[in-house]
């Protein structure tokens, strides 16, 4: 199993958390000699800059607002909107995908694909969850990813 505290990069860092997820994604090539990824759905999976070894629905799945992610139609991850995350999604094809989850909102923070529509999507808020073209959703349709938040 991955421990964050092996592996000797965030030591060197200092600090954890969206800070260091956001480094790991500015820094990419460096999580391939730390961290040995979970395959999920097709895809890597890491949450804050950790491989997610965990199952696709958080154990605190339940009532309240949830982020259902997905890659190619196969289930990824299922964690609560309330709990700010950052989810890194890595495809074998070299495809790349950034989840942020705010505890106010979900955006998707960074995607190699060339269209940028879903960073263009926006956030999905409480208050704007019922007013938007896409509701709850936001997709990356060259890299199959799909965010959406529903409720529990």
């Amino acid at each position: 199993m991955f421990k964050l505290e092996n592996c000797a990069l965030p030591r060197l860092l200092g600090g954890r958390g969206l800070r260091f997820a956001a480094l790991l994604t500015a820094l990419g090539l460096v999580l391939s000699g730390c961290a040995p990824a979970t395959e999920a759905g097709g895809a890597r999976v890491l949450v804050d800059g950790a491989a997610w070894e965990g199952p696709a629905v958080s154990p605190e799945a339940g009532e309240g607002l949830r982020v259902y992610i997905t890659c190619d139609g196969k289930p990824l991850l299922d964690l609560p909107f309330s709990e700010p995350h950052s989810v890194q999604i890595l495809q074998g094809d070299g495809a790349e995908n950034t989840v942020a989850i705010t505890g106010d909102a979900v955006y998707m923070d960074h995607a190699d694909c060339e269209n940028q529509d879903c960073v263009q999507m926006g956030e999905v808020t409480r208050d704007n969850l019922e007013l938007r073209v896409m509701g709850g959703f936001i997709i990356c349709l060259p890299h199959k990813i799909s965010v959406e938040v529903r409720d529990g």
